[in-house]
């Protein structure tokens, strides 16, 4: 009786995002005890522990920190600004866009791919010989410090998240053209980079003593291991993390100087009413 009075009151995107994770664990769960050893002769069960509390507990327990949270934003703005903002200006354009769990689903990829790359680039410097590489990444044994350590590096991806989230535009009007500063980090973050990453993780294997076949095979056993410790982390951060943070952040970005805007069409004709002398360039 209690679980039907709570589950409705949980709103369609929690439901969603709950059952996302429900699906993930399960197949997950599924692919690593009941396909693997099929497969491989050991896949690791004690360790499989350790992967949640380094790579889902850690980011979230900092994630949870508003103030922490607040300066990836606020440093992931001015690495931008610096590399790019150079006489152009910032706008916020807010759309009311729906949390989708196929969007948290996605946005985990990028995460999943630094972890994975994170822990074989670490545990090939560490390794001896091939086969104590061989026995590190088949059997599943990694060092908590180095899980500790792709936890730690998957709590610094919400500044990109959080700048995409602000909806900020880039607005160079010499250029003529508007961007997103999201845009900047989402081609080593987004699906289309963590795939270039996952590449590396195959390549990586394959110039040590691991063919092709048994790199793929390897990359599926950690994706086993790890998404849906990620995609649990992700799932926390979009449904708890970023509603806290975001309307400080918009605050911050007024006093920025960051103006809101309902529509962009009409900048570049203001910045070309009052600046004559060097009208927007076209863009071809």
């Amino acid at each position: 009786m209690g679980s039907r009075l709570w589950w409705p009151a949980v709103d369609r995107a929690a439901r969603r995002h709950i059952l996302g994770f429900v699906v993930v664990l399960a197949v997950a769960l599924f692919l690593h005890y009941g396909v693997l050893p099929f497969f491989v002769r050991r896949v690791g069960i004690r360790e499989t522990p350790a992967y949640f509390l380094a790579i889902a507990l850690v980011p979230i327990a900092l994630w949870l920190v508003p103030a922490f949270s607040r300066a990836l934003a606020r440093g992931a703005y001015e690495v931008h600004r610096k590399i790019f903002g150079r006489g152009a200006v910032y706008v916020r354009l807010p759309g009311a866009e729906p949390i989708r769990a196929r969007d948290t689903l996605l946005m985990s990829i990028g995460p999943f791919a630094i972890d994975v790359l994170v822990m074989a680039e670490t545990v090939f410097l560490q390794a001896t010989d091939a086969r104590q590489l061989t026995a590190a990444l088949v059997a599943g044994f990694v060092a908590f410090p180095i899980l500790l350590l792709a936890g730690l590096v998957t709590s610094l991806l919400p500044g990109a998240w959080l700048l995409d989230a602000l909806e900020l535009r880039l607005i160079n009007p010499a250029r003529g053209e508007v961007v997103r500063p999201a845009e900047w980090f989402e081609r080593t973050l987004g699906p289309v980079g963590a795939v270039a990453i996952l590449a590396g993780f195959v390549t990586l294997l394959h110039t040590s003593v691991f063919s092709y076949e048994s790199a793929l095979l390897l990359l599926g056993i950690w994706a086993v291991r790890l998404f849906p410790a990620v995609f649990g982390a992700v799932c926390v951060y979009r449904l708890v993390v970023e509603p806290q943070v975001l309307p400080s952040l918009a605050a911050w970005c007024a006093r920025q100087g960051i103006e809101t805007r309902t529509a962009l069409p009409n900048v570049l004709t203001e910045w070309a009413a009052a600046n004559p002398e060097n009208p927007p360039r076209s863009r071809s």
